[in-house]
């Protein structure tokens, strides 16, 4: 009984132990927090209020962890160059020292207002902002980046600190601009398998030479060097080398005004896609969207590797999931296999996690309108996350000429939405050329000022003059390639052309203005259709033929006209692989002498052999007056030397009274190929041979003894970049001709417009 009473004595007494302690741990906590006071010391130009309000929640004078992230925070704020911080009886003292308030900021050492401008738009640091080394730092970084795109190597950018009253500074960046240097020699070097001077024709850049001393893609950027190896790369996976590699670049300082550059490649081997298959993995097609989704694919299937037409097919299946209602996800995985072979597999699956696009953030574009950038985007906010997108999106940024690099960055908000930040480096998008030639046509002298970002909208605005001793042309475009952000391109252009040949007894002037819009309705399939209007004046010389004379006067002309054609060329320039075939019309009604002409034209070409290209070119017109009036001469159909060699500029076909005076029907046709020159490949030499034909007859009235004779030659031609600028040189023999004809088996042109 007695231990029982004991038991539950001490059993009490326990419990009141339990709630004194209790009491006093509540007491000492409510005073440790409630009753903590703040001494700040130090500040100057930071407030009171922005000092305590970063003090972390649950705050207390006991807890280690909660000061050290208290004074982790003060220093994250960059305001402070020293931060202590005591206790003393109950009492946090807070004693830092501010880094100075920048009172002003000046950029020294750039005299040209522009850039001047342009170049204070770049610190981080700003006036009456808290000074940080670290910014400082980036500053530096961030503005000599920027002379370095614009082609001002080897820069110099310092800064210097004079501290005034009230812990206040004056900061000063100092730039040592050296004068732009221009690039001299392109060299490429390593296992490349492409001789040089196909290289250079993918580069943007170009080397320097006097007939480009307006020229800016002659000057070397960091920008342009990391564009031009997306295109070298780009170049090998479109022709087969799954393996290729850029192992280096270099910029090599000859002197104060020019460099080299060098690129290291190796290309690898040459791969073939032989296997192509698709998986199926969202189970939700049926055997019939598969089989129409497997015609794409068979496109590639036995093809040489080309990254652009598998991603082309994949932007077409894409688009057919869509249409369909298909809300899916496709990829591609491509596996190197024995003997030169690429197998390819295209997956077809549901959106992994089905994350949505929350928000894409836009940044660096001080020029370009967003909407510019965001129309060359794949997808949107609301769409699902998809990488592939993403990155072809990348690459098409990259590629519309307008930024130095863009890149982008994906965060995640929660398990369900993602944000994207697309941050893109502009460049300078004016252009300004000059050039001067001479040949067997005459001298040319030609300049041009362009502008491809105009307004901040992507819209082109080109300008341009040549002044030839036969032919006149000036000429202004406007070009907008994504119009009311239909993806379509708009264009208009307003010439005046006026000619005077020495094989001709008159002389046209003309003035006119057309509009053209193109877009590409199926796959490879692209239609231009446009309107123009043209006043033409001929004016007759003192020497010329009664006929010639009956034909001077004035001539009102408006038109509709349109070109269709299926291009599958690998490159416009120096093609390799591909084909274009198409035809075109014109209806000239409300005219003074309405008419109607036809076009059908076709080329095809193919590397048989490494250094072997073949090609056949054909092309023929016809022109019709609707009324009993004759065609005027400015719409004759005449053949130039370029595609008949061995005969003169517009020197065949009917002739009256010693003039060439067109015809109503022509044609021409060639088959060439390039060969091996043994020239040093330092040179960018290409030598083709060819056999061309051609013919141009028939006039309204008959009033010329024309023949439909097939006109032909056979020759050799030559072109290389010299120093004294760029050359072609042809001979061509004349195999076929008509007495009346003008033969010119030597022909040549130094110098041009680049």
């Amino acid at each position: 009984m007695i231990f029982l009473k004991q038991f539950l004595l001490l059993k009490k007494l326990s419990k009141i132990t339990k709630l004194i302690f209790l009491v006093f741990f509540l007491l000492f906590s409510f005073n440790s927090n409630a009753q903590v006071s703040y001494v700040i010391q130090g500040n100057q130009n930071i407030d009171k209020k922005t000092i305590l309000s970063l003090i972390p929640n649950n705050f207390s004078l006991s807890s280690s962890e909660k000061i050290n992230e208290y004074q982790k925070k003060l220093y994250e704020t960059g305001f402070f160059e020293k931060i202590d911080l005591k206790i003393i009886e109950n009492q946090l003292y807070i004693k830092i020292v501010e880094n100075p308030l920048v009172n002003f900021l000046y950029i020294d050492g750039i005299i040209m207002p522009d850039l001047n401008k342009k170049i204070s738009k770049i610190p981080y640091i700003s006036e009456n902002s808290i000074l940080q080394l670290h910014l400082i730092k980036k500053d530096i970084e961030k503005i000599s980046t920027y002379l370095n795109s614009l082609g001002y190597l080897n820069n110099e950018v310092n800064y210097q600190l004079i501290k005034i009253n009230n812990n206040k500074v004056n900061l000063f960046y100092n730039i040592k601009l050296n004068k732009k240097f221009k690039i001299n020699r392109i060299f490429f070097i390593g296992n490349k398998y492409f001789k040089s001077s196909t290289l250079l024709d993918i580069l943007h850049s170009t080397e320097y030479g006097w007939w480009k001393f307006l020229s800016t893609k002659s000057i070397p950027s960091e920008g342009g060097i990391n564009y031009d190896i997306s295109k070298i790369k780009s170049f090998y996976l479109d022709n087969g080398f799954f393996d290729v590699q850029i192992n280096s670049h270099s910029i090599k300082i000859l002197n104060d005004e020019k460099v080299n550059l060098i690129y290291s490649i190796n290309s690898g081997e040459k791969y073939t896609v032989r296997e192509v298959s698709l998986i199926d993995n969202s189970k939700s097609l049926s055997q019939d969207n598969l089989k129409e989704i497997n015609e794409y694919f068979k496109r590639i299937d036995g093809q040489l590797l080309n990254l652009s037409k598998i991603k082309r097919s994949v932007t077409l299946v894409e688009k057919y999931l869509r249409k369909s209602n298909f809300d899916l996800l496709i990829s591609y995985k491509l596996t190197n296999k024995e003997k030169k072979n690429i197998e390819l597999v295209y997956n077809i699956s549901d959106y992994p996690n089905k994350k949505i696009i929350e928000k894409i953030i836009i940044s660096g574009n001080s020029i370009t309108d967003e909407r510019v950038i965001r129309n060359n985007l794949s997808f949107s906010e609301g769409d699902f996350l998809n990488n592939s997108k993403i990155i072809a999106s990348i690459d098409k940024l990259n590629g519309i000429g307008l930024f130095s690099n863009a890149n982008y960055e994906i965060s995640n908000i929660d398990d369900k939405k993602s944000e994207i930040m697309i941050t893109v480096i502009e460049k300078p998008t004016g252009e300004i050329a000059a050039g001067a030639g001479a040949g067997t046509n005459g001298a040319t002298i030609s300049g041009s000022l362009n502008e491809n970002n105009f307004l901040g909208k992507g819209i082109r605005l080109k300008s341009s003059l040549n002044l030839g001793t036969e032919k006149i042309f000036g000429n202004i475009s406007y070009s907008d390639p994504d119009y009311k952000s239909s993806g379509n391109n708009l264009s208009t252009s307003f010439f005046i052309q006026s000619t005077d040949y020495k094989n001709a007894s008159y002389t046209n002037k003309i003035i006119g203005l057309n509009a053209t819009t193109t877009y590409e309705p199926y796959d490879t399939i692209f239609l231009t259709p446009g309107i123009g209007i043209d006043y033409d004046i001929l004016t007759a010389n003192n020497d010329s033929s009664s006929t010639i004379k009956k034909r001077e006067g004035n001539f009102y002309t408006t038109k509709f006209f349109y070109n269709a054609s299926k291009n599958t060329k690998n490159r416009e320039f120096q093609t390799t692989d591909g084909y274009l075939v198409g035809l075109g019309q014109d209806f000239s009604l409300l005219s003074d002498i309405p008419y109607i002409s036809n076009s059908i034209f076709g080329s095809y070409y193919n590397e048989y052999k490494s250094g072997f290209v073949g090609s056949l070119k054909s092309k023929i017109e016809t022109i019709s007056s609707l009324t009993s009036d004759d065609v005027k001469f400015s719409d004759r159909l005449f053949v130039s030397s370029n595609n008949l060699r061995g005969f003169s500029n517009m020197g065949i076909g009917p002739k009256l009274d010693g003039d060439f005076i067109g015809g109503n029907y022509s044609y021409y046709g060639s088959i060439s190929t390039t060969i091996p020159n043994g020239l040093p490949e330092r040179w960018n030499a290409i030598t083709n041979i060819f056999l061309d034909t051609a013919n141009v007859w028939g006039v309204d009235d008959n009033s010329t003894g024309d023949t439909n004779k097939i006109r032909s030659s056979v020759g050799l031609g030559l072109s290389w970049i010299s120093p004294l600028g760029p050359i072609a040189i042809t001979y061509a023999e004349p195999i076929s001709k008509y007495k009346t004809d003008e033969e010119e088996q030597f022909n040549f042109k130094i110098g041009s417009a680049f």
